[in-house]
């Protein structure tokens, strides 16, 4: 029986090969790189685990530094000496450690431990990650590509310039007027595309149904994501009430307890599921059924993870009927997915079949790019 015998965390700078902005703020560019934090468990008899995600405090409060401090002071203690293959017992010791009180326990740190644990038990039982949760409903996963916030010319020529990419998520940025030109551009250099527009809560909810009236008439425009304030149920619901197109709900949505309340308060229509937000991967999936239950419908999508954080996210995504192709951006914005393996021809992923996540992390690379988090 395996028992895990070492934790490492290694906080690493991922490089960008691309501006990136949304309507909270700054997300990276080709010389600014983004913070990742990598996790390798290692079994007393070899088998090895890696999990990852991307710290992004404008977006959620996490850092480079608690999830490190996290999972490297608090988590780590609880995994050595167990079976990687009792995966509730060891998820049951993280949340009664690091409950979802005032905060939300901690997710992202969560979240790279959990991927790591999948990965381990698929290495054990050999077998790929989306068998851990029923096998894969779809052999490929499309993808969609976020479009950052900038002039509406730049965001039309990047749209172009990813063809055929058949889904974009545009960032608004909270002005109606220049966020409609933005819309326009995009639709005019990409037709055909679908279009999921992501306010990541910029907006009022006036100013929102504002925006929507002036774009009424682009009929590619499937849904609008979070256009207020994360903790704004109520003006999510005024949004939901008058708009003419789904409303999805994402940063005022973590958990499956948050779904259950938004589903009572009829304020969404579509609720983005993230694996980081999430806490995990069963967290995660763990929302599915109450979506279905209350007829709200599935969209998935990542915070620009690397490769890891991103296969795992397409084996969860590969199981579910997503009702857009998956937000998984990182082939668009980073210079390397740290990871060999992966298989994308014109913007669809294929679903690793290999065991665990089915991919190889670019251990070189992740450690030659470490972060002296805990020494800054």
């Amino acid at each position: 029986m395996s028992k895990i015998a070492h934790v490492d965390v290694y906080p690493t700078a991922v490089g960008m090969k691309d501006i990136f902005n949304i309507g909270t703020g700054f997300v990276g560019d080709p010389g600014s790189a983004g913070d990742h934090v990598f996790v390798k468990l290692t079994t007393d008899d070899g088998y090895v685990g890696w999990g990852e995600q991307r710290a992004l405090p404008s977006w959620s409060y996490e850092t480079t530094e608690s999830i490190t401090t996290t999972v490297r002071h608090h988590i780590a203690p609880l995994l050595l000496g167990r079976d990687p293959l009792n995966l509730n017992q060891i998820q049951e010791s993280i949340y009664q450690t690091l409950k979802p009180a005032v905060s939300n326990g901690h997710p992202f740190a969560k979240a790279a431990v959990d991927i790591a644990l999948h990965d381990l038990q698929g290495k054990i039982l050999e077998v790929p990650l989306h068998t851990l949760f029923g096998g894969k409903r779809h052999d490929t996963l499309r993808l969609c590509y976020a479009l950052s916030i900038d002039t509406p010319e730049i965001m039309g020529l990047k749209a172009k310039a990813l063809a055929p990419c058949s889904c974009f998520k545009v960032k608004v940025a909270g002005t109606p007027a220049e966020d409609e030109e933005r819309l326009r551009a995009v639709h005019e250099a990409a037709p055909d595309a679908k279009l999921w527009i992501d306010a990541n809560q910029s907006y009022t909810p006036t100013n929102a149904l504002e925006l929507l009236k002036r774009v009424a008439d682009v009929r590619e425009i499937y849904c609008m994501e979070q256009p207020v304030a994360s903790q704004d149920w109520f003006g999510m619901k005024r949004v939901r009430e008058d708009a003419s197109i789904p409303i999805a709900i994402d940063e005022g949505c973590f958990t499956y307890f948050d779904l259950a309340k938004i589903a009572r308060l009829e304020c969404a229509d579509a609720v983005v599921l993230k694996v980081c937000k999430s806490g995990g991967l069963n967290a995660c999936l763990k929302s599915v059924p109450i979506a279905e239950a209350n007829s709200l419908e599935l969209l998935g999508s990542g915070l620009t993870e690397a490769g890891i954080g991103f296969i795992a996210s397409v084996h969860l995504f590969s199981t579910l009927d997503l009702v857009l192709p998956a937000e998984l951006n990182a082939p668009a914005f980073l210079e390397t997915m740290a990871v060999s393996g992966i298989h994308i021809h014109d913007h669809v992923v294929t679903v690793p079949d290999g065991p665990g996540l089915g991919v190889t992390p670019d251990e070189d690379y992740i450690k030659a790019n470490v972060l002296d988090v805990e020494n800054s």
